[in-house]
C-alpha cells in the first residue's frame, strides 16, 4: 500500500487526485519518435545510475531475474515516499527519495502547511542513522541475544504475574501519534496499574505549567512569527532549537524579505547571556546574565501596563533597558509577540501576561491550535523516580527515552532502577539505558516503520516504510501489539484506527479508502478537532511577580546550558554528518566546549583550548565574541556513551547542575570555581578567522538607508560594473546560463544546506583529526564574520554568508590547470574532470574564495576497500556505502572536488523536459542546498531565460557579486542584508579581528 512518486513534480501534481498516480511509461510509438542518440541518452541515463546498485535485504543465495517486471520498479529512476521525521523533538513531514531500494535522500515536503518543504540539518542527516552498525539488532535478556518470541513471551509473563500492588511505569519519549496513544491506552485496560510518563531530554515543563494556569490546559500555543511585526525574545533560540525551529524559520523569513514590492521588515528583539543562533540574527540585542531575565521580564511587564493604564506588578528594575522595547510593542498592538526560553513557570507567566495585554492571543498566539512536543512534566517524573527507589514499582518499560542519558540527574535513576524488579528498554539505538535492563528490544529506524504524528492539533501525518528492516527489528507499533497479544500487523492496525478514528465515514459512501490514498500519498491531512474553544482566564500574578523579584542576583560567574544547533538533544550525537557540522556559532565541530567572551578569558588568563574546570566538569575554552561577560556556555547533547561515532573528548553530562529545589529544571546556575587545569586541547574550528578586513564581502544596510535607496550599502557594485578591461573572451551561452541567488536577508546560518549538499554530493566525512589540519570536505560553508567590537558584547553585530563554488565566468582556476580537468561547460557551469585531475592543486591556489576542497584520503571507499574498514569518522564503509547517491561519482583520494550546481539534477530534469516535449519550467530544477533550506533563501535558474526568478533578481538594486572587484563573473549572486535599526550602518564597518 504504499505509495511512490517518480519526481518531485509528480508528487505535487498527483496528489491533486483522488487516485495514485503511477510511473509514466515511455510508449513504443514515443520511442520510434526519438533519435538513435536520444535513446541512448535517456537508457544510458538510468543504467548508469543504477550502476552502483547496493541492496539491503538479508543475503541473496540465488538470483531469479524477474520475468514480469513490477510497474513501480524502474531500475535506475527514484521513487519519492511521504513520511514523517520525529525523533522525540520536533517533526517534519519529509519526502523519501528512494533508487534501487535504497533510501539515498530526504526532503521537505512541500505540501506541509507548517514547513512548506522546510528541513533543518537534522533532519537531512537522520537518513545516515539508517545505515548505522552500532544499531541493537536482536533481542536480548541479560545482555543475551533471544528471539522475539521468547522476549514478547517472558515480558508479558512478568507483566501478567505482577503483584497489584505494585506499579508498572511506561517511561516514553513525548508521543505524538494518535494511533500510539490508542495503543497504550489499551495497556492501560490490561494493566490498571499502568503509569505513563513522559520523559523529553530538554524540558518545556515551565512552559506547559504556566499555560495551564493561564488557558486551565498544560498547552504549549503555536506561535505566528510571519503575523508578528515585533519580535521580543527572551532567549528563545526559535531560529535554532526552541521548540519548532524549522516552521518558526519559515514564518519568521516571511516578513524579512524584501521581494514583490515589501518595503517593511519586521523588528526582532533578543535578550540572552550567550550568542546563539536566532540572538545573532536579531536587529537589537541586549546582553544580560541569565538570572536577570525574570527582573528584566517584570520591568516590561510594568512598563506596558503602565503605558496602557493598567495595574503594575511588584516593582521590577532596569525600565531603562526595557521602556523603548515597550514602545515598540505598543505601537504594534495585536501584531507583536514575547517569547522567553527559560523553564520558570513564573516567568512565562508573566510573558503570557504581557502578550494578553498586547492582543497577541488570536493573532500571532494560537492557544487553540496546540504544539503537543515536549509533554513532559518535571515533578511527575521525580515523582516516578521516589517511586521506584521506595520499591513501589515492580516493573519499568523505558520506550525511546533513554532515562540514563536523559533524566535531568542520571545518576537518581542508575539507583533507582536498582530497587525496580524488572525493566525493558524499547529502543533504536544502542543507548545507555540498555546496559541496566533485563530486556532489550529493537526498534525500528523511522524510515522502517508504520506510524503517524500530529505535532500540531489538528495536522496529521502518515510514516511509513521506505525499506525493509536491515536488522532483525520491529517498529513500536508492532512491538505493543506483540506485547498485548493483537493478532495484526501495524500497517492492519494504522488502517484500521484511521478507518475508524481519523478519516470520517458516511452512510450513503464510504469515502476512506480514495482519503486513505490520497493521504497515503500526500502524507498529509488536516482534520477538525471536536474541542471547546479556550480563552485567557487572567490569573493573579502577582505571585509570579513576587516569587520572580525576590530572586537574588550576587556578582560572580554563572553557567548556561544550551542546545546546540547540530547536535540539539544528544539524540542523534553519534552521526558524522551532524558531529562534522560546524556550530553555526562558533564554527566548531566534534568537541564540546565553555564558551567564554573575549574580556573574561583576559580576566582570568584563559586562551583558547584551555581546559578549565568548572563544577567539576572539564572542558576546552571557546573564546566566543558576543557572551555576557561574567557568563559560561555549555551545550547539553554530548557525554554519550552509545556506541558510534564520537568527539574524543565529549566531557561528562551536566544536566544535574540545574536542577532546583522544587525539582523543576531551570538551565542556569551560579557558579563559584572556574580554574585552569594547565592542559590543553585544540579544537576541531572550520574558521579561525572573522574579520571581512575592510572588504565588502558582506553588504548591509539599515531600513531607513535602504527606503531612501534600495541601493544603499551596495554603492560598490555600481561602480564595479562600469569597469570591464578584462583579458579574458566574454562567454556566449546560446542554450541555459545557470545561475543562484542568495538572499542575505532571508539566510539565518542553520547549515540545513550544508547537509542536504553532503547526501546529494556525496560529501565525506573525514573526521575531527583531519578539520584540524583544515582538510574538511564540504561544498558549501556558511562564513560567519564579526562587525564593530567583538570586544562589546553589547554592540557586537554578525554577518552570515554562504559561500560554494561560485562558476565564474573568467574562472581563475581554469588557467592553471596542466590537464585541463577544471573547464567551463557551454551553460556556464565550472565542471571537474575527476578521472582527468592529477591533483596539482593549482586550481585551489589560484581560487580566490577557496571553495575547492582536495580528498586527501579515500573516504567513501572509492578504491577497493578492504572487508568491515572504518573511515576517519570511525563508522564502516561497508554499510555506509549504501547511502551514497549512484547519480554522483565517488571521489577517488587525490583529486581536487567542489560544488557542481547539483549538475545531475540539472541533467535529469533536461531530459524529463525533452522526452515530454516541454520547455524546461523556471523553478524544476532545485540543487539540494536550494532545497533543503526552511528560509527559501536559495534561488536557482537560467538566467537566459528573461522570466526566470533569478532573471528578475539581476535587476534587483541588492545585488552583488562576492569579491566583485576581481571581475572573475561569478554565477552566484547575493542580496545586501538590511536590518530593522534606526542606525545608519556602514556596508563594510571598521573592526578589528577577533
Amino acid at each position: 500500500m504504499k505509495k511512490y512518486w517518480k519526481s518531485l513534480e509528480e508528487y505535487k501534481e498527483g496528489v491533486k487526485d483522488d487516485h495514485v498516480h503511477l510511473p509514466n511509461k515511455i510508449q513504443a510509438s514515443e520511442a520510434l519518435k526519438a533519435s538513435r542518440r536520444d535513446f541512448l541518452k535517456y537508457f544510458g541515463f538510468s543504467v548508469a545510475s543504477a550502476a552502483v546498485l547496493a541492496s539491503c535485504e538479508r543475503p541473496v543465495k540465488k538470483a531469479i531475474p524477474l520475468l514480469i517486471q513490477p510497474e513501480e520498479v524502474r531500475p535506475g529512476v527514484a521513487s519519492f515516499y511521504a513520511s514523517t521525521f520525529y525523533v522525540g523533538s520536533e517533526a517534519v513531514p519529509i519526502l523519501v527519495k528512494v533508487r534501487d531500494g535504497r533510501p539515498i535522500k530526504i526532503e521537505g515536503n512541500e505540501l506541509s502547511k507548517l514547513t512548506h518543504g522546510g528541513t533543518s540539518a537534522q533532519v537531512q542527516a537522520s537518513l545516515l542513522g539508517l545505515y548505522d552498525e552500532s544499531r541493537p539488532k536482536n533481542p536480548t535478556f541479560n545482555k543475551e541475544e533471544i528471539t522475539w518470541e521468547k522476549a514478547n513471551a517472558g515480558i508479558k509473563t512478568t507483566l501478567d504475574n505482577l503483584s497489584a500492588d505494585k506499579d508498572i511505569v511506561l517511561l516514553t519519549a513525548t508521543i505524538i501519534s494518535p494511533s500510539q496513544k490508542a495503543l497504550i491506552e489499551k495497556f492501560k485496560a490490561k494493566y490498571p496499574n499502568l503509569k505513563q510518563i513522559s520523559l523529553d531530554t530538554y524540558s518545556y515543563s515551565g512552559l506547559r505549567e504556566a499555560y495551564e494556569a493561564l488557558v486551565g490546559e498544560a498547552i504549549i500555543p503555536s506561535y505566528r512569527f510571519d503575523k508578528a511585526k515585533v519580535i521580543v525574545s527572551f532567549g528563545a533560540d526559535f531560529l535554532g532549537t526552541w521548540l519548532m525551529p524549522t516552521v518558526f524559520t519559515h514564518q519568521y523569513v516571511q516578513n524579512r524579505k524584501l521581494d514583490d514590492g515589501q518595503k517593511n521588515l519586521s523588528k526582532h528583539i533578543h535578550f540572552e547571556g550567550l550568542m546563539s543562533l536566532t540572538g545573532s540574527n536579531a536587529d537589537e540585542r541586549y546582553v544580560i546574565k541569565p538570572s536577570q531575565e525574570g527582573k528584566y521580564v517584570l520591568s516590561l511587564y510594568n512598563e506596558v501596563a503602565k503605558t496602557m493604564g493598567l495595574t503594575t506588578l511588584n516593582k521590577g528594575g532596569f525600565e531603562k533597558e526595557v521602556k523603548a522595547v515597550a514602545t515598540q510593542l505598543l505601537a504594534n498592538k495585536s501584531a507583536s509577540l514575547v517569547l522567553s526560553g527559560s523553564n520558570d513557570k513564573n516567568i512565562q507567566l508573566l510573558v503570557g501576561g504581557i502578550n494578553a495585554m498586547l492582543g497577541s492571543y488570536g493573532s500571532t498566539i494560537d492557544i487553540n491550535q496546540e504544539i503537543n512536543l515536549y509533554q513532559g512534566n518535571d515533578r511527575a517524573l521525580d515523582q516516578v523516580m521516589q517511586s521506584c527507589k521506595q520499591g513501589e514499582v515492580g516493573a519499568l518499560i523505558c520506550l525511546e527515552s533513554n532515562p540514563a542519558y536523559n533524566m535531568h540527574h542520571a545518576g537518581s535513576f542508575k539507583e533507582a532502577i536498582k530497587n525496580v524488579g524488572f525493566s525493558v528498554n524499547i529502543t533504536s539505538q544502542n543507548d545507555e539505558t540498555s546496559a541496566l535492563c533485563n530486556y532489550v528490544l529493537p526498534a525500528s529506524h523511522f524510515l522502517e516503520s508504520w506510524g503517524d504524528a500530529e505535532a500540531v492539533s489538528g495536522m496529521l501525518s502518515l510514516t511509513q516504510p521506505v525499506i525493509r528492516p536491515i536488522y532483525n527489528t520491529k517498529d513500536i507499533n508492532q512491538i505493543l501489539l506483540n506485547l498485548l497479544g493483537e493478532d495484526i500487523n501495524s500497517y492492519d492496525y494504522l488502517y484500521q484506527y484511521w478507518q475508524d478514528n481519523v478519516i470520517p465515514q458516511s452512510p450513503d459512501e464510504n469515502p476512506f479508502i480514495s482519503t486513505w490514498k490520497k493521504t497515503l500519498s500526500a502524507g498529509l491531512l488536516s482534520v477538525e478537532r471536536d474541542k471547546p474553544a479556550k480563552s485567557i482566564v487572567n490569573p493573579d500574578l502577582s505571585s509570579a511577580a513576587s516569587k520572580v523579584s525576590s530572586n537574588k542576583y550576587a556578582d560572580g560567574l554563572e553557567l548556561i546550558a544550551y542546545q546546540s544547533v547540530p547536535v540539539g538533544d544528544g539524540k542523534m550525537a553519534n552521526n558524522p554528518w551532524l558531529q562534522e557540522l560546524p556550530d553555526p556559532v562558533s564554527r566548531v565541530c566534534w568537541d564540546n566546549y565553555f564558551s567564554v567572551s573575549p574580556r573574561l578569558a583576559e580576566e582570568k588568563g584563559w586562551k583558547q583550548g584551555d581546559v578549565i574546570s568548572v563544577s567539576g566538569i572539564q572542558l576546552p575554552v571557546f573564546v566566543q565574541p558576543g557572551n555576557h561577560n561574567q557568563v559560561i556556555s555549555v551545550a547539553l547533547g554530548y557525554g554519550r556513551t552509545m556506541e558510534g561515532p564520537k568527539p574524543e573528548v565529549i566531557g561528562k553530562d551536566v544536566k544535574h547542575l540545574f536542577v532546583s529545589k522544587d525539582k523543576s529544571v531551570i538551565y542556569h546556575t551560579a557558579i563559584a570555581d572556574a580554574k585552569n587545569t594547565g592542559r590543553l586541547y585544540e579544537l576541531a574550528t572550520t574558521q579561525s578567522h572573522h574579520s571581512m578586513e575592510g572588504r565588502a564581502i558582506v553588504r548591509e544596510t539599515s531600513l531607513s538607508q535602504y527606503l531612501k535607496d534600495p541601493a544603499s550599502g551596495n554603492e560598490m557594485h555600481a561602480e564595479i560594473e562600469k569597469l570591464h578591461t578584462t583579458l579574458y573572451n566574454k562567454h556566449e551561452y546560446k542554450g541555459h546560463h545557470w545561475a543562484m541567488f542568495i538572499d542575505l536577508n532571508s539566510c539565518t546560518g542553520c547549515n540545513a544546506c550544508v547537509v542536504a549538499c553532503n547526501v546529494e554530493n556525496n560529501v565525506p566525512v573525514v573526521g575531527r583529526d583531519e578539520v584540524r589540519r583544515s582538510h574538511e570536505m564540504h561544498w558549501i560553508r556558511i562564513d560567519r564574520y564579526y562587525t564593530q567590537a567583538p570586544d562589546d558584547p553589547a554592540s557586537l553585530r554578525v554577518v552570515r554568508q554562504p559561500v560554494m563554488c561560485q562558476h565564474c565566468d573568467n574562472a581563475p582556476c581554469e588557467n592553471v590547470c596542466p590537464v585541463a580537468a577544471t573547464n567551463h561547460s557551454s551553460e556556464g557551469i565550472n565542471q571537474m574532470a575527476y578521472n582527468r585531475c592529477i591533483g596539482t592543486r593549482y586550481c585551489n591556489n589560484n581560487c580566490p574564495y577557496k571553495v575547492r576542497r582536495f580528498n586527501w584520503y579515500d573516504y567513501n571507499g572509492a578504491d577497493a576497500i578492504p572487508y568491515n574498514r572504518k573511515d576517519p569518522a570511525g563508522m564502516s564503509t561497508d554499510l555506509k556505502r549504501l547511502v551514497l547517491n549512484p547519480d554522483v561519482t565517488v571521489r577517488a583520494k587525490g583529486v581536487i572536488e567542489k560544488c557542481s550546481f547539483c549538475i545531475q539534477r540539472i541533467q535529469e530534469k533536461k531530459l524529463d523536459a525533452k522526452k515530454a516535449g516541454e520547455p524546461l519550467r523556471d523553478g524544476a530544477i532545485q540543487t539540494a542546498c536550494q532545497q533543503g533550506c526552511p528560509a527559501k533563501a536559495i534561488t536557482f535558474g537560467d538566467m537566459n531565460d528573461e522570466k526566470s526568478a533569478v532573471s528578475k533578481m539581476m535587476k534587483d538594486p541588492r545585488r552583488y557579486h562576492l569579491l566583485e572587484e576581481l571581475h572573475t563573473l561569478p554565477s552566484v549572486a547575493y542580496l545586501t542584508k538590511v536590518r530593522n535599526m534606526e542606525e545608519e550602518l556602514n556596508s563594510v564597518p571598521e573592526h578589528k579581528n577577533a
